[in-house]
């Protein structure tokens, strides 16, 4: 699943029913399929948004606020 999401983050354009029909026979589910493509697309729409209107990296692993 990491593999392709890997790929969705990187291409979404060159996924192919192939790459999901790995997935299935890797025993994931469709909803979790589809799940892990829509966390993935959410997060790189936020991230674009952040980016396009300057939003500043809050950088949370330096502050102590997240374990690394």
């Amino acid at each position: 699943m990491l593999e392709y999401v890997k790929l969705i983050t990187d291409a979404a354009y060159r996924s192919t029913t192939g790459d999901v029909q790995k997935l299935r026979e890797a025993g994931w589910k469709e909803d979790q399929i589809a799940e892990a493509v829509y966390i993935t697309a959410m997060f790189a729409f936020f991230n674009r948004v952040a980016d396009a209107f300057g939003v500043p990296s809050q950088d949370y692993l330096s502050l102590g606020k997240l374990t690394p």
